[in-house]
């Protein structure tokens, strides 16, 4: 025979986990909605420090970088905690542009 206490115990377990399932649910909703709108309108970022990168790694010598390349396994920039951008992390964060005092740089 299950008592009241288990059976409040039990009540709430399955409540928690109602919740966590509908949150999720949730979540997923917002996130496919957010990636509609950055497909319809892109996101312009007005931080970029790539130029500030590429002028502090290579001293401005903008035809030794790979701009596809994935910056988080090369050095300089993989143990850099100032090199953020790279295109395919833009890419994947639906990033159309970023601003920087010295230059628009579009991804598009």
């Amino acid at each position: 025979m299950v008592n009241s206490c288990e059976r409040r115990a039990v009540a709430c377990v399955l409540l928690a986990v109602t919740a966590v399932v509908a949150a999720a649910s949730y979540d997923r909703e917002r996130l496919e909605i957010a990636k509609q709108i950055l497909e319809e309108v892109p996101l312009t970022d007005g931080h970029n420090d790539l130029p500030w990168n590429i002028r502090k790694f290579l001293r401005n010598q903008i035809n030794e970088f790979e701009l596809d390349t994935d910056l988080t396994v090369v050095e300089p920039w993989s143990i850099s905690k100032y090199s953020h951008t790279d295109l395919p992390r833009l890419r994947e964060g639906m990033v159309g542009a970023q601003v920087s005092t010295t230059f628009l740089t579009i991804y598009l």
